[in-house]
């Protein structure tokens, strides 16, 4: 009995001695940390990689798992052949529709092309000349009592400038009148006869209203000559003036030949003397042609 108490008290003493050493507790501390560590490092440590050749089948395998998921496309209806690309209609248009193209606005044209195209107006020709045919009104008294204008024809030629001034010369002839039964102051019957010759120089503007419409102020400044019969009076028979004789020309340029149709109107004023002078109006018509 006392042996195994003694066996037991000693058993107690050398366990107690193994527990209060250091020595003996750290291994057991330490590997108890070791143990816990190592399941957290391997879960932590990347999956090694594998330096030997994987094969087809793994390959394929692996591209098939990291392939995006697919995107889905919207689909898109079919287009309705009975309805129109486009609407028309500005009002219902939407959004997305073609806007409407814009209309080019005109330009504006400079103060200078306008001047510049106003002058150019003109049919390229300069030069012109034309017969003139018509009838005279006498104005007035003086001279005589018999008309000296009456029927008359005439020749005319004018010359444009650039800036459209006209310089022409011409000339008149009037038949006039006359009264085979007039008698003098003593009762004698004698002949009474008068009539007009008119020579100018014509100085005026054309105004193009079209490049075939002319419109022509002018003014003739030259001489008239009165034929009348010898008296004491007029011993020559003839009586010379001044002459003034203002007016306006007409003319329409029938075509690309250049020949042309017009009128004329002028007043005729011979500067002189109350009895040798005679104020008329002639009033020709005239044919010609521009050069």
């Amino acid at each position: 009995m006392q042996m195994r108490s003694c066996a037991v008290w000693c058993l107690g003493v050398i366990g107690l001695c193994l527990v209060a050493n250091p020595a003996w507790a750290a291994p057991k501390k330490k590997k108890h940390k070791a143990e816990t560590a190592e399941p957290a490092a391997a879960e932590e440590a990347p999956a090694a990689v594998s330096d030997e050749p994987k094969d087809i089948d793994s390959l394929m395998n692996d591209s098939t798992k990291n392939k995006p998921a697919p995107v889905k496309k919207q689909e898109v209806a079919a287009p309705d052949p009975d309805k129109p690309l486009y609407n028309d209609d500005a009002s219902s248009a939407s959004s997305w529709e073609r806007p409407p193209a814009e209309a080019e606005k005109p330009k504006k044209k400079k103060k200078s092309e306008i001047i510049e195209e106003a002058s150019n107006k003109g049919d390229g020709r300069n030069k012109s000349i034309g017969i003139l045919a018509g009838y005279g009104l006498a104005l007035g008294s003086g001279l005589t009592s018999l008309n000296p204008y009456g029927l008359g024809a005439g020749l005319q030629g004018n010359y444009e400038l650039e800036n459209h001034l006209v310089i022409g010369v011409g000339g008149e002839y009037f038949l006039g009148g006359r009264d085979p039964n007039a008698t003098n102051n003593n009762g004698v019957r004698v002949e009474d006869f008068a009539n007009y010759i008119l020579g100018h120089a014509q100085v005026g503007y054309n105004i193009w209203v079209s490049n075939e419409l002319i419109f022509r102020p002018a003014i003739w400044v030259g001489v008239a000559i009165a034929i009348l019969p010898k008296s004491a009076a007029h011993l020559s028979g003839l009586s010379i003036t001044a002459l003034l004789g203002p007016g306006l020309d007409l003319e329409y340029i029938l075509g690309p030949t250049g020949w042309y149709i017009g009128g004329h109107i002028h007043v005729s004023i011979p500067v002189g003397q109350q009895n040798s002078t005679k104020t008329g109006l002639p009033v020709l018509l005239t044919f010609g042609k521009r050069f």
